[in-house]
């Protein structure tokens, strides 16, 4: 279950706070983020009636990835366990609060933000922190430092993060997935609009995917035709031009296969964060994926959805790094 859990919250991408004293709104604002596209939540132990919420949240939605908050110690990881909490969050790094829920086989993320606090997680089996409070700790141009000597290890953000300056967390490597209030705002709640935390769940969602077009794939019959193609784009557009094993690319805008594939016309590439993330949302969105292409590393670089448009097919890609 723990890996199982931080793997979910990989997908999903975002770890939204729901932080309120009155259980039947904690409901509701969990039903706001699951329509929103958010099947997983915090619920940071802040006042008294928390694990209420908590509790009252799983047995609404049994099938929700629920997170208590704001643990300090090993007595809170075990009641919020207990109250139904299949991962635990800690503002530090409390080596009685890891070993509680290790002891359970609960998944913990507990706040790291120097390369002392990391090396004693490390020590303790864990490889996911939070960095906490983000802003006020360098944000990621601090998470990027100490990715220098531990590669291994990522990050939850959260603790300044809004809409304004979420997109460069998305867009990295080193951040699992990015947390914090901003997806369920102070005045939505107070108003009761859980439309308007649904419709934040959705931007955010969509701030994480970061979709964007990537590039138009050509079908050639043969390799001199897609390298005609190729360098005619490249001469009218000063495009430059590579190769490789299957195609020629002119820039990083267009791509002439050297023998028909997928698509009766070719293929549209659009770009993403994360091809975990992407493929998470897309098949909770109803679509389906029939061919996977992984590198020489074993990174998934291309991930082609069942259903073609327009006589193209369609593929996710990373984000192309000049």
């Amino acid at each position: 279950m723990s890996k199982d859990a931080l793997e979910l919250i990989e997908k999903v991408g975002l770890l939204p706070l729901v932080n309120v004293s009155d259980p039947d709104a904690a409901i509701q604002i969990a039903q706001a983020l699951s329509d929103g596209g958010i099947d997983v939540v915090e619920v940071p132990l802040r006042n008294a009636t928390a694990l209420e919420s908590l509790s009252a949240i799983r047995r609404a939605f049994p099938n929700l990835l629920i997170g208590a908050g704001t643990v300090i110690n090993g007595a809170q990881a075990l009641s919020a366990i207990e109250a139904g909490a299949d991962f635990v969050v800690a503002p530090g790094l409390n080596p009685e609060t890891v070993k509680a829920c290790q002891s359970k086989g609960v998944a913990i993320i507990p706040g790291a933000t120097t390369a002392t606090e990391i090396e004693q997680g490390i020590a303790l089996g864990l490889d996911v922190f939070k960095f906490f409070p983000a802003d006020v700790c360098g944000g990621l141009k601090a998470i990027n430092a100490l990715r220098g000597p531990f590669a291994n290890v990522r990050f939850v953000p959260t603790g300044g993060v809004s809409f304004d300056n979420m997109a460069p967390y998305a867009e990295s490597k080193a951040v699992l997935a990015v947390g914090g209030s901003f997806i369920t705002p102070k005045d939505a709640i107070a108003k009761k609009d859980w439309s308007a935390i649904t419709a934040a769940a959705q931007r955010a969602v969509d701030a994480s995917l970061g979709f964007t077009m990537g590039h138009v794939g050509i079908n050639c019959q043969n390799v001199e035709e897609a390298n005609d193609a190729a360098a005619k784009f490249s001469r009218m557009f000063r495009f430059g031009q590579r190769e490789i094993d299957i195609s020629f690319f002119a820039g990083s805008a267009v791509e002439a296969m050297k023998k028909p594939s997928f698509g009766a016309n070719g293929h549209i590439a659009i770009a993403c964060n994360s091809m975990k993330r992407a493929i998470y949302h897309l098949e909770r969105r109803g679509y389906e994926f029939r061919f996977f292409k992984n590198n020489d590393a074993g990174e998934m670089i291309a991930a082609y959805v069942t259903d073609e448009i327009g006589g193209f097919a369609i593929h996710l890609c990373v984000k192309y790094k000049s």
